[in-house]
């Protein structure tokens, strides 16, 4: 519990601005160049020499210039602390050393803070484009499906696994969209413009299905015969409908029509399939 306070009180003191914690080293080392004029002026046996034999003027610049230099550690060894201020040199000398390393600290923590958003948007804009890419290439297979089915009127088996593929192939880049909204949103945030983006490649994608349906049915080929390639679409229907609620309701964007879009075409191939089992 000590130790979780401790933390706690570090990261309070790694909150501050670089100003207010030069203020604060400031401020230490005014305050004990007051004590150590204090202690020339009222014990000057436990004030630093020459500290207390001097003018006051000069006892004040000298307790300025002893607290800077014991501040940072520097010691030139011309006024030498004795008695009582023995003490107080070793504690002002630990608490500026901890105040030192509290800028240190934060110095290396907003490096390291940098680094990581660099590294996350790095990550965040190979993701988004290897998502888009990828619903493309899905589009292009359809392409190559329905052209196919418009030339020759039947599916060969190939095609038909390759349909199967490009099934689930639209469900794993699909499965990844929530992960633009998922917790690290204090680190990088989706634009309006990317997820209007993803949203067209989703709609276009699903669009794509549809006519890919057309063309089965214009074409006369039962498409629901192959088990293995309706199982795949399936499953992509029920992922559509499970993340695309979620993903209107995380969108931090109020044009939420894209959304109404891509479960409408959703919703057209579940009645396809509905309608071609009856």
């Amino acid at each position: 519990m000590t130790k979780r306070r401790h933390s706690i009180v570090i990261e309070k003191l790694l909150d501050l601005p670089y100003s207010t914690l030069g203020m604060l080293w400031a401020g230490l080392v005014l305050f004990f160049a007051a004590l150590y004029f204090s202690l020339g002026q009222w014990l000057p046996a436990h004030a630093p020499m020459p500290i207390g034999s001097e003018s006051v003027l000069r006892s004040l610049g000298d307790s300025i210039y002893f607290s800077v230099i014991t501040a940072t550690t520097v010691g030139y060894g011309d006024i030498l602390p004795q008695g009582f201020s023995k003490f107080l040199a070793g504690l002002q000398s630990i608490i500026a050393f901890f105040v030192f390393g509290l800028c240190i600290s934060k110095l290396v923590s907003n490096k390291q803070e940098i680094a990581i958003r660099q590294m996350h948007k790095l990550t965040f804009e190979d993701v988004f484009r290897n998502t888009r890419e990828g619903l493309y290439i899905v589009r292009k297979d359809f392409d190559h499906i329905m052209l196919q089915a418009e030339t020759l009127k039947r599916i060969d088996e190939e095609h038909w696994e390759n349909l199967a593929v490009a099934y689930k192939q639209a469900q794993s880049l699909i499965a990844e969209i929530p992960d633009f909204y998922r917790g690290d949103g204090d680190l990088y945030t989706i634009d309006e413009r990317r997820e209007q983006l993803l949203q067209e490649a989703a709609h276009r994608t699903l669009h794509r299905i549809n006519q890919l349906l057309d063309t089965f049915a214009r074409s006369g080929i039962n498409w629901m015969a192959d088990a293995e390639s309706v199982h795949e679409l399936k499953t992509l229907l029920s992922l559509v409908a499970a993340i695309t609620p979620d993903w209107k309701n995380n969108s931090p964007y109020t044009q939420h029509e894209a959304f109404d879009g891509i479960l409408g075409e959703s919703r057209k191939i579940q009645g396809r399939m509905v309608n071609v089992t009856q």
